[in-house]
């Protein structure tokens, strides 16, 4: 049980948040209150390799900043990735909401439609 009074997920039992996934993990609870349930980052990783995950920004290198909603959740959350590494839970930004805002329809419905 959690302190809420809510069961743990049985699909979480006996399993482990590698250390490289951690600071993402913390990031995302500290920035939008989100916890991932199980399968929910290799979701993340995925969106982001097959281009279902919206580009918001190119950065140096093959550093970049995507946009996505969680499904169970809804809420919409900023990833900074290089290249399929996840790096963190970028924070919400209004720059970067505007920024969205400002990409043709056509190319937010394509990339958000998972």
């Amino acid at each position: 049980m959690t302190d809420e009074g809510e069961e743990l997920d049985p699909r979480w039992e006996g399993v482990v948040i590698p250390r490289e996934h951690w600071h993402f993990c913390s990031q995302l609870l500290l920035r939008y209150g989100i916890v991932l349930a199980p399968g929910e980052f290799s979701w993340i990783v995925a969106a982001i390799e097959n281009g279902t995950a919206l580009l918001i920004e190119q950065r140096r290198g093959k550093q970049a900043i995507y946009s996505m909603r969680i499904p169970r959740v809804r809420d919409r959350i900023y990833v900074l990735a290089v290249g399929r590494r996840i790096i963190t839970a970028w924070p919400p930004e209004s720059r970067l909401n505007r920024m969205q805002r400002c990409l043709p329809r056509s190319e937010q419905a394509a990339k958000t439609s998972t």
